[in-house]
């Protein structure tokens, strides 16, 4: 019995001895059907395939009660915990997994629930029900149940699931479990490792370490917003961190394969979705759909890849042509902001920034792919929608973008919408805001933060952006290695119930790391790396 996100059942009683050899008893077994069903087109897998690429021994065991055991496997991953058993026929040894301890040192396992499935719920009549609908369990944590068949030393790995923890309880078990009988088996798709960085701050090489485990614990085939309770290729998370995955990883033919997602996830009328593949969400809006032109871009700045432009361009422009028939007036009225940021900005003040963005993407694939009519088009769009949002939105006196947060000021400043003659008034508002208002902290969520630190940085202000990721206090990067953290949080706050510890969207820090104190960024007009700065 198996379920991706909860785990599997294995009796081990079971097992056919030999069933792989010449001569085995073959008088139960059934015959394979012929699928009768149109499968479409089969193709080879674009990407590399999942494989272990690395090994974990088990840092603590404690026993917080008779019959328990919590085993510490000392960095939160995803993959697998291979078992050694000894133990009598018909033992069955449950196992669950998570993130996080409870303060009496029992499992809390509640960051990692699948689809956020805890407990029941009434319905008008007052009859329970459990909130992940018929079937679902109570709680939806990751667990295995494992059923010695006897006889000696057995081993386990789940065969047809992974799971995404730090902590492992298990119970069940009869005599006394030792270090040696439990492996961490870190599995990701098999990218390389291209980049490495370390610097004589110890605390941005631990940053750095964390961003990377939680990379690769989010690279299953598609790039996850978590690896435990959602596993969404969400197109947000993309957006904030697809360079900073490359600075560290071949991702050359991995990012193809997600631009192909995208295309393929399209509704009939040609409305990319919030995740790739399509999972009937769709509330995102632009804030995600955006990865799709994107992601081309960036393959074609980083890899010099042209073909998958000349593949995708009319996905991209049909997707295009839809959203401006919805915008007539060029103003935004919905979708996502700044997903995860201190102080939440509306969508209209955010996500028509980002509209203005996608149309720039779009007249910059034109001109490589020589549409001059198309390019010239998107270009006059993107002048309109620009006029419409300082019209509305921006005061040239103070400088200031509605709302007036870090989040608003750094999308109009990253994104060149405000007049040269102003942008020094909003740089300064900015700054006043950073270093005054919130002493020196980020308030920012998965775009706006990469987009501020590095204009930040272009603008001679590098100190105030260092300082920021140096920060101990809460909200940062330091602030969740002071709480033990080993990956990244979904959340600025501490969570100990709701928000994943292992999301990689604030990994865009990273990205910092290599362009502004690495120094090596690839030059505005790059193809395929040929131009650094």
């Amino acid at each position: 019995k198996n379920n991706i996100y909860l785990g599997e059942v294995y009796d081990a009683r079971r097992e056919i001895k030999n069933w792989s050899r010449v001569g085995v008893n073959e008088e139960n077994w059934h015959h394979a059907e012929i699928v009768k069903e149109n499968v479409e087109q089969l193709q080879a897998q674009p990407v590399q395939p999942i494989r272990i690429t690395g090994e974990l021994k088990v840092k603590n065991i404690t026993q917080p009660s008779q019959g328990v055991y919590i085993i510490d496997m000392g960095q939160n991953f995803s993959g697998w915990a291979s078992f050694r058993f000894n133990a009598p026929r018909d033992t069955e040894i449950r196992i669950r997994y998570g993130e996080l301890l409870n303060e009496d040192g029992t499992l809390n396992p509640m960051t990692s629930v699948s689809g956020q499935i805890k407990g029941k719920r009434k319905d008008k009549n007052g009859i329970e029900y459990n909130t992940g609908g018929p079937g679902s369990p109570e709680i939806a944590w990751q667990a295995d149940t494992y059923i010695a068949k006897g006889g000696g030393w057995e081993e386990y790995r789940p065969r047809f699931t992974f799971h995404a923890f730090r902590y492992i309880e298990m119970t069940g078990y009869p005599g006394k479990f030792t270090p040696d009988m439990v492996t961490g088996l870190r599995l990701n798709s098999d990218v390389d490792e291209i980049g490495t960085f370390s610097c004589s701050n110890q605390m941005f090489n631990n940053i750095q370490k964390m961003s990377q485990w939680t990379f690769l614990s989010n690279i299953f085939s598609v790039q996850s917003d978590c690896p435990h309770r959602e596993r969404f290729g969400y197109g947000g998370d993309l957006a904030g961190t697809n360079e900073a995955v490359m600075f560290n990883y071949d991702m050359s033919s991995f990012y193809v394969k997600t631009v192909q997602d995208w295309q393929d996830a399209a509704r009939d009328d040609g409305m990319f979705t919030d995740t790739a593949p399509f999972v009937g969400i769709q509330y995102c809006g632009i804030g995600c759909a955006m990865i799709h032109p994107m992601l081309q871009l960036n393959l074609y700045k980083y890899y010099g890849n042209r073909r998958i432009i000349e593949e995708q361009y009319e996905t991209a422009r049909r997707w295009m042509e839809l959203v401006i028939s919805k915008y007539p007036d060029y103003i935004v009225n919905e979708g996502l902001s700044d997903h995860e940021s201190i102080h939440e900005t509306p969508a209209e003040q955010l996500v028509t920034p980002l509209y203005f963005y996608s149309v720039k993407m779009l007249a910059k694939i034109a001109k490589i792919l020589n549409r001059s009519g198309d390019e010239e088009k998107y270009n006059q769009l993107s002048e309109n929608i620009k006029r419409a949002y300082l019209e509305k939105f921006f005061d040239k006196e103070s400088g200031i973008l509605e709302p007036g947060t870090q989040t608003s000021q750094s999308f109009a400043l990253y994104l060149d919408l405000i007049p040269a003659e102003n942008k020094e008034t909003a740089l300064n508002y900015l700054v006043q805001d950073i270093v005054e208002k919130n002493q020196g902290h980020l308030t920012t969520g998965i775009l706006g933060t990469p987009f501020m630190l590095d204009l930040l940085s272009r603008n001679e202000y590098g100190n105030i952006a260092y300082d920021i990721v140096n920060k101990k206090t809460f909200p940062g990067w330091g602030f969740m290695l002071e709480n033990d953290a080993t990956t990244l949080w979904e959340h600025w706050e501490f969570s100990d119930n709701t928000y994943s510890h292992n999301h990689p969207m604030f990994g865009s820090v990273s990205q910092w790391f290599y362009n502004w104190l690495g120094g090596i960024q690839p030059a505005p007009d790059a193809v395929g790396f040929d131009k650094i700065i």
